[in-house]
């Protein structure tokens, strides 16, 4: 197992993820800041196959990301399911998916789309967790979303028309990383048709071709770099029907 190169350097965490301690009353809260501390470090890679991680992980709680965007991928035969990791997110990359003892193997692929730092939460950092369970309570939510998030995701990917898919992909994405404006929301995210095609677990020509018919509406596009969604949720989804008898056309369909 290979972990990041470079020297660590402490970090607060309540400084790095002030919502952590977002249950602290103001004194405990300053305490907490002082207190809690953990090694930081830099992924050094882009991309990798392998479980990664401390060394010695026995007693870890996680890695806390602080910063950057990954992107984790499971392939399974001819198929794979993807999710994006990024900043308050929780991770446990030793614990390999292939320990389920899957009659085919699973790869996880983990691929970092902007430059990542993450938090070891090391047993020294547990140790003194322990005197804050608002702290860990809120590093356990942390997986429990996560887990949801997932389980959203999965139900996304088995819609038909992957026009729908992307559209809910986007609002999903929106919650965290949207910036509202008067008539769409814009989202700074670097994912090209190919990453969108495995968030949606679709073919890239299927989701390029649903991303044209749906920047015709007006519902999702690239605009400088940024994408933009349309707020007008009841068009975004009341257009979009198995025909448009106004274009003759048929939605993009496909399945997993």
């Amino acid at each position: 197992m290979r972990q990041a190169s470079g020297t660590a350097e402490l970090i607060r965490i309540l400084e790095a993820d002030p919502d952590l301690g977002e249950e602290l009353d103001p004194g405990a809260a300053t305490e907490a800041t002082d207190d809690l501390v953990a090694p930081c470090i830099s992924l050094d890679w882009k991309s990798r196959h392998d479980g990664w991680g401390p060394p010695e992980p026995r007693g870890h709680f996680g890695l806390l990301i602080v910063e950057g965007l990954l992107l984790r991928e499971v392939r399974l035969l001819d198929t794979s399911s993807a999710e994006l990791l990024a900043h308050g997110d929780v991770l446990r990359p030793w614990d390999a998916d292939g320990e389920l003892h899957l009659p085919v193997p699973a790869d996880v692929v983990w691929t970092v789309l902007e430059s990542v730092r993450v938090a070891v939460l090391d047993p020294d950092f547990l140790r003194r967790a322990t005197r804050w369970p608002e702290v860990v309570c809120a590093l356990a939510r942390r997986a429990v979303v996560r887990a949801k998030s997932t389980a959203l995701n999965d139900a996304m990917t088995n819609l038909k028309l992957v026009e729908v898919r992307l559209l809910i992909l986007f609002w999903h994405l929106a919650e965290r990383w949207g910036r509202v404006g008067t008539d769409t929301i814009t989202l700074a995210l670097p994912l090209t048709h190919e990453i969108l095609a495995k968030l949606v677990g679709a073919a890239r020509p299927s989701v390029s071709t649903a991303l044209g018919a749906l920047a015709e509406r007006d519902l999702l596009y690239r605009e400088d770099g940024l994408w933009k969604l349309s707020r007008d949720t009841r068009k975004a989804f009341g257009e979009i029907s198995v025909e448009d008898p106004s274009s003759g056309s048929t939605p993009h369909t496909e399945s997993r």
